[in-house]
């Protein structure tokens, strides 16, 4: 899945340190979409709000990036006696075009009922 996180950039390819700090700016739009695994660990885990931290941008090739990033979030399900928090690494990849920066996205979301029909 291909998610645009629009932003104006004049220079192509754009320096690490810029696209980090137009990402951190923007990083409430990108959370719900580098969080949406949680789903394979509980229907209950959800994102600690504010956690999404960009810990590296690397140019990969041309106007191509590889982000690493990190984030906490927590699980409670009394009825099982859980109650943690866990922080996980991941990272995607993105590409600097004239429109934004187009960010390559596992979709996690899932199927309902009529897919499986």
């Amino acid at each position: 899945m291909h998610i645009t996180l629009a932003c104006p950039l004049k220079t192509q390819p754009a320096s690490t340190d810029l696209l980090k700090s137009i990402i951190n700016e923007k990083r409430a739009e990108l959370a719900p979409l580098l969080t949406s695994e949680l789903r394979y660990y509980s229907e209950n885990a959800r994102y600690v709000e504010g956690s999404l931290e960009i810990l590296d941008i690397q140019n990969v090739s041309g106007p191509d990036y590889s982000m690493s990033y990190r984030y906490q979030w927590h699980i409670f399900n009394a009825c099982l006696d859980i109650n943690t928090q866990e922080t996980v690494n991941g990272s995607v990849r993105f590409t600097q075009l004239p429109q934004g920066l187009i960010f390559d996205i596992i979709d996690n979301t899932p199927p309902s009922p009529a897919d499986e029909l």
